[in-house]
């Protein structure tokens, strides 16, 4: 069912913002997920929260020239924030963006170019990402799936019931805090040094840090993830080592969500395309060992379908989620 203040939004096109640390885009998109067009500019051109904004409102200015007026506007941006007040709390990716009341801005900002009653949503780009995936993608279909990035960090989205999962005060689920081992590469999560903690595992920087923990002769710091695939495609059986180990910890990770969720799926994010089949086939093993069977029998585990595609659907999905624009 759509909701019936926002049934007549449906023939609009959507305005969303995918803020990354590396990049950013501006898209215009439809609730059926076919972005019809988009302005791409690197973060590090407008550093901080202001020119950030005022870059995003440019870009959506000339946007609505040609496309408006717009049916929502949806932000999709890393945490931790506040989903519910749509404040940003403090990205570790984002310097400067400390208790940014970004719903507030965007829709303050955006007023004159969203049709009345329009939705503005900012969401946690692993959830928006999620919400992507359930619309147009991999977790279509489903009632309860998971997403996690496993890209530079690892975050998660979690849907329960066709409902992303929301803490009591916006809190998203920081799966990458969750520890899995007791030893393994320490690293920064928001502030915070851990060791052997989902992220130290299941991220691009986590798998260069434990290749360094693990073997320092051979791998130094900073030491590429790239390199290391390479290597261990070529057989090299440390690189293989660590590649083996991140994929067995992340199935771990799996067999904790599926024992609490009961997910139909859940998606890997970036780390499933760099690292190929055979990895993530090696993180489905790991599942199946230890997952129990009665919480898990029916939970897929596979990439996303949206490819190079997903970040900018990801910054329209969650207004067609909460406008309920397909039904």
């Amino acid at each position: 069912m759509k909701p019936r203040e926002h049934q007549h939004l449906e023939r609009e096109p959507i305005l969303g913002w995918d803020v990354g640390g590396t990049k950013c885009a501006a898209v215009v998109g439809t609730a059926e997920g076919s972005i019809v067009s988009r302005s791409e500019w690197a973060t590090e051109t407008t550093p901080g929260p202001e020119a950030m904004c005022q870059r995003f409102l440019a870009a959506a200015q000339e946007l609505y020239t040609s496309f408006g007026p717009f049916a929502g506007a949806g932000v999709s941006i890393g945490g931790p924030l506040n989903i519910r007040s749509g404040v940003v709390l403090s990205p570790p990716h984002l310097p400067g963006w400390v208790n940014i009341p970004l719903r507030e801005i965007v829709a303050r900002e955006c007023a004159d170019m969203l049709v009345s009653g329009a939705p503005v949503v900012v969401q946690h780009d692993a959830a928006a990402c999620l919400c992507a995936e359930y619309l147009w993608g991999a977790a279509a279909g489903t009632s309860h799936s998971i997403y996690l990035t496993c890209g530079t960090g690892c975050g998660s989205g979690i849907m329960v019931d066709r409902k992303i999962l929301v803490g009591p005060n916006g809190e998203s689920p920081e799966v990458g805090y969750a520890q899995l081992a007791d030893d393994g590469a320490t690293m920064d999560f928001c502030g915070i040094q851990r060791t052997g903690h989902v992220e130290a595992f299941g991220s691009g920087t986590g798998i260069s840090l434990l290749a360094t923990h693990r073997f320092p002769q051979k791998f130094p710091p900073g030491v590429s993830l790239r390199a290391i695939a390479e290597q261990a495609a070529s057989g090299d059986r440390d690189a293989c080592a660590v590649i083996d180990e991140a994929a067995a910890r992340l199935g771990q990770l799996c067999v904790t969500l599926a024992a609490i969720f009961a997910p139909q799926v859940i998606i890997i994010g970036s780390l499933a395309r760099h690292l190929g089949d055979a990895w993530l086939r090696r993180v489905e093993e790991s599942f199946r060992e230890g997952a129990l069977p009665v919480n898990s029998k029916a939970t897929k585990i596979c990439a996303g379908k949206l490819g190079e595609s997903l970040q900018d659907l990801s910054a329209i999905a969650p207004v067609v989620v909460e406008a309920g624009l397909r039904g």
